[in-house]
């Protein structure tokens, strides 16, 4: 191999090496954004759990309405996430690799708080009752596996990445292990309903500690 490519080889990963290293001493600045997004999404989780359970008369009308069901909670906490974010990164200027990440972290809650679409096509004769029950836990985990490993490519922290090595772990065993269960909150659904919540706080404390350590 030519001695000025191999040079010019050695030279970039270097750099790469070098953005890599200030992108995961910088971004640690952005834990509060995720803590913050934790303490949400634990209000929100509580929120989801009662309107599972069909105790409330307050959420059974709410399914009646599927236009407010939608803005109460998930646009409400879809446009609270927003804000926190937009409120920490006008204190802190978001740049480079920092702010892509972000973006990465914001899609992935976006995504996560949409609710399934759920369509039935029955022929007759048709059922007196019909029970459909989505289970989204696979498709959570994974998406949060997505995110914690892209973190940690570009930030050089490796546990983010071991996070999401046992995330993808957990997203396959619900897909293809364990059963799903439709009638009422099990201990293995608590996974799900901790997800969002724990992932954030989780990230938020491991970049704070990150930061103290810098310091």
């Amino acid at each position: 191999m030519d001695e000025k490519v191999l040079q010019q080889a050695v030279d970039d990963i270097s750099v790469i090496k070098g953005v890599i290293e200030r992108t995961g001493k910088s971004f640690v600045s952005f834990s509060k954004i995720f803590i913050y997004w934790g303490i949400l999404f634990i209000f929100n989780s509580i929120i989801n759990t009662m309107a599972y359970t069909g105790k409330f008369e307050f959420f059974s009308i709410l399914y009646s309405y599927p236009v407010v069901n939608f803005i109460f909670p998930v646009a409400l906490t879809a446009i609270a996430a927003i804000l926190i974010y937009r409120h920490v990164s006008k204190k802190i200027p978001l740049v480079g690799l920092e702010k892509q990440l972000m973006k990465i972290w914001l899609l992935i809650l976006i995504m996560n708080v949409i609710p399934p679409k759920v369509s039935i096509a029955a022929a007759e004769p048709v059922a007196e009752f019909i029970t459909i029950h989505t289970d989204l836990t696979p498709t959570l985990f994974f998406s949060l596996a997505v995110a914690l490993i892209a973190t940690s490519l570009f930030t050089g922290h490796r546990q983010l990445k071991y996070t999401g090595a046992v995330y993808i772990l957990i997203s396959l065993l619900y897909a293809y292990v364990i059963p799903a269960s439709a009638n009422e909150i099990t201990l293995l659904q608590l996974p799900y309903i901790l997800a969002l919540p724990f992932t954030f706080i989780y990230t938020g404390l491991f970049l704070k500690s990150r930061q103290a350590r810098s310091e």
